[in-house]
């Protein structure tokens, strides 16, 4: 009998112990659930800014490569003009009177429509005009596309791959052009206060000469320098450049 008490005794608690643990663990799921649900709402967040971060993105770089396209297409518009009308008027009847007053001209004229002509045959300001038209429809059309739904992130990855695919069939660019189109969409998106820190300083020389040569080597500052900020790391590795 006193090894059975003995063995009662020893029981007891274990079975008190293994309700504890019982109780224990049921209630060990309604703090998870709870914390589940914190995480969750947490994520949502976290979703929804991500996702307008990317939709800004899309819509940046839609409207810096818009304007690109346009600067580029103005360009050799312009430049068709002002060549075919050159060879038009040298042609004419009153070249010929120029001439015949002031005879030294004739090959100053002459070779002014040859160059004229060779221009308008090398260059096709035209059809470099045309395909920048097209190329500028096409992203008008993605982002016409953006504007007819709500921004998802399948939406606007699908609208930044139109973006990259235009590109690709565009030609080498123009390094200060496409500086000049991105000051352009900071003018657009942010105000004053923001977007000269942003804007890039172009200087007289290399606008008026955006479109002629690519400079692509060269790098165009910021008119006012972002101030530099330094996160976690203890390398530098964070630390934004001028």
């Amino acid at each position: 009998m006193a090894g059975k008490q003995g063995t009662a005794s020893v029981t007891a608690p274990s079975t008190s112990a293994a309700k504890t643990s019982t109780s224990a663990a049921k209630a060990t799921p309604r703090r998870l659930r709870a914390k589940v649900g914190h995480e969750l709402r947490a994520s949502a967040s976290a979703s929804d800014a991500q996702i307008k971060t990317l939709a800004h993105n899309v819509r940046f770089d839609l409207a810096s490569e818009i304007a690109y396209q346009a600067i580029r297409e103005q360009y050799f518009a312009r430049l068709n003009r002002v060549l075919t009308g050159i060879q038009v008027f040298l042609g004419t009847s009153a070249a010929a009177a120029m001439l015949s007053w002031v005879p030294d001209l004739a090959v100053w004229l002459v070779s002014a429509s040859a160059l004229a002509g060779v221009l308008l045959l090398v260059m096709d300001p035209a059809g470099a005009a045309r395909d920048h038209r097209a190329l500028r429809s096409r992203l008008q059309m993605i982002r016409a596309g953006l504007e007819e739904y709500t921004d998802t992130e399948e939406s606007l990855r699908r609208a930044r791959a139109g973006v990259i695919r235009t590109c690709a069939d565009a030609p080498p660019g123009y390094r200060a052009a496409q500086a000049i189109a991105f000051n352009n969409a900071v003018n657009a998106f942010y105000d004053e206060s923001a977007a000269s820190q942003h804007r890039y300083k172009i200087g007289f020389w290399r606008g008026l000469f955006a479109n002629v040569f690519p400079m692509r080597g060269h790098r165009f500052p910021k008119e006012q320098p972002l101030p530099q900020r330094i996160d976690n790391g203890n390398d530098g590795s964070d630390r934004a450049g001028h």
